[in-house]
């Protein structure tokens, strides 16, 4: 080509291509010179649930590599750090605080409805934006500072309980098993006796335990007393591993829906055969999804790279679950930054404000799951009943 140019032509191409490249070189350095946009992400590292916040930690990474790859946010890395909340309260607040005093634009976090309850009015006071991807109790998304992409209870749980029904036809008599001290606990066993009336199945009793009990042994004998069709649990991992095997030392043979606290994390490794008849609601398995329910070759590609990175602590193999949320909520971070303009030299109290405004406005968003925002500030996606299986140590779809 450069012979048909000719020899005149030639030094002028070159100082035109020249020039090109220099001033591609200048953008990209100028990118690349933009200072990054922090976010926070404050999640269980240590304690009882470590596994949980761990697991969330890897998706939500997995999340920042990925946007950072394809060139950031507008020229400027995501850089998120990670706070150990455990499953304090106090300490979430803490962490909440100081990510707002550190200049990030907005928290992923944090985990549970007792801690999300905490942070909220905080989040509202303060003007930080906070999104939500694990807390399951009605009424806490305190707006327009806050939005929780996953479910409530009141969506999630109808949506379970009524294919639990249609399972097993013969339940009419229940007992609910739950920790009413735990907001997300509470909030089912509230729930669960709400959709049990209308249903026209009657309740037992609710037989309450407490989150840091090592001994559930009487809950599984006054199960037993009452000899119920099936029995509906709100419990944690510890305490869910405690009733499957307590369960299985009184014969306890009836079905258990437990909600969706167990969806995520290592018990669907741990539990083994004391779990066969162990169900929980959700909208997807590692495998799959429900018709309908989002990206299903970016889910499957988040899946296996969780799953190559993760620890063995978090169950081999590791229940990816719906830890993607916590992925999904680094992706609107990135959306609403990208639409709007946001990159790291932005002031953080005007990008935290644009992000409030964007929480305010949003009906819709698809990452992994295709989600509907509701008035209350929670995402809705619609949720089947998954079921145990042993053999493959996974949850599988049941209907």
């Amino acid at each position: 080509m450069l012979q048909v140019i000719g020899r005149k032509l030639l030094p002028a191409v070159i100082t035109v291509a020249a020039a090109a490249l220099a001033l591609g070189a200048s953008f990209a350095a100028h990118a690349q010179g933009k200072p990054p946009i922090k976010l926070g992400l404050i999640t269980p590292m240590t304690g009882v649930l470590g596994s949980y916040g761990q697991m969330q930690n890897l998706l939500a990474r997995l999340a920042v590599e990925d946007v950072n790859a394809k060139g950031g946010v507008n020229g400027s890395q995501i850089a998120m750090d990670t706070g150990d909340a455990q499953m304090d309260p106090g300490q979430a607040v803490i962490l909440f605080r100081k990510y707002a005093n550190d200049g990030a634009f907005g928290v992923i976090g944090p985990i549970s409805g007792t801690q999300w309850e905490t942070v909220t009015p905080v989040a509202n006071q303060i003007g930080m934006p906070a999104i939500n991807a694990n807390a399951t109790k009605p009424g806490i998304t305190v707006r327009p500072w806050t939005l929780r992409l996953h479910p409530s209870d009141d969506s999630l749980l109808p949506d379970g309980f009524k294919k639990f029904l249609a399972a097993y036809p013969k339940t009419k008599r229940v007992v609910i098993v739950a920790d009413i001290r735990e907001a997300s606990s509470a909030s089912s066993a509230e729930t669960y006796e709400k959709l049990a009336k209308e249903a026209g199945v009657q309740v037992l009793e609710t037989v309450e335990f407490s989150t840091r009990s090592t001994d559930l042994s009487p809950v599984a004998i006054k199960v037993r007393g009452h000899n119920p069709d099936a029995i509906l649990s709100a419990a944690f991992l510890p305490q869910a591993l405690l009733l499957a095997k307590e369960f299985g030392v009184q014969g306890i043979k009836a079905p258990v829906l437990n909600s969706s606290l167990i969806w995520p994390g290592p018990f669907v490794n741990l539990v083994g055969e004391n779990g066969r008849n162990w169900h929980t609601i959700g909208f997807s398995t590692d495998d799959r999804g429900a018709p309908g329910f989002g990206n299903f070759e970016l889910h499957q590609s988040v899946v296996k790279r969780a799953r190559e990175r993760a620890d063995p602590k978090m169950g081999v193999p590791a229940n990816v679950a719906n830890w993607t949320i916590g992925y999904d909520a680094v992706l609107l971070y990135a959306d609403i930054m990208r639409r709007n303009g946001i990159d790291g030299s932005t002031d953080p109290k005007k990008a935290r404000e644009i992000i409030k405004n964007e929480f305010a406005k949003l009906k819709t968003f698809s990452g992994i799951y295709n989600y509907t925002i509701r008035d209350s500030g929670d995402g809705y996606v619609p949720a089947s009943l998954l079921i145990h299986d042993p053999e493959r140590k996974a949850w599988k779809f049941a209907n």
